[in-house]
């Protein structure tokens, strides 16, 4: 039988494959466009970004990994238009890393517990984590939309 945290781990491990795809996708300028104030770069920062926030036991612990997390949307979304694929990859990879061992020290006793972030109305952290997937598929969806309507292949479903 699996428990809630190994299950947690499966399900993040299938978001951070995903967000690997779509990081992949990075080539030429594409990324970096808005339409309707909504950039593929981004969409992908944000959704690595609240991985790696929610990963934290409330925001006020929260360190970001990124110089460009301190900023405004509007700011960042200027900022992530001079990154290239590789600060992509890079951060992507340290989020992995600290989502993992974040979780690596969670048994499912921990999984039912609040946390500081149970201000915002999370009622344990596997509410909490259960909302980080599905804050990141919402927008590995966008993403995979967008390539497709660009006639490039969409983001593998894991």
């Amino acid at each position: 039988m699996t428990s809630i945290i190994e299950a947690i781990n499966i399900e993040m491990q299938a978001v951070f494959k995903m967000l690997k795809d779509a990081t992949s996708r990075i080539e030429g300028d594409f990324w970096k466009k808005s339409e309707n104030k909504w950039m593929y770069g981004y969409t992908l920062f944000h959704a690595i970004e609240a991985i790696e926030y929610y990963m934290s036991d409330s925001p006020e612990e929260w360190v970001p990994l990124s110089e460009v997390s301190a900023n405004s949307e509007e700011k960042e979304t200027e900022t992530l238009k001079n990154k290239n694929r590789q600060f992509f990859e890079n951060y992507l990879l340290k989020v992995e890393s600290k989502t993992f061992e974040v979780l690596g020290k969670l048994d499912d006793k921990d999984l039912l517990e609040k946390d500081g972030f149970s201000k915002r109305g999370f009622t344990s952290r596997l509410h909490k984590y259960s909302y980080v997937i599905r804050h990141a598929m919402v927008h590995v969806g966008e993403l995979s939309k967008t390539l497709r309507s660009l006639g490039m292949k969409s983001i593998k479903w894991e």
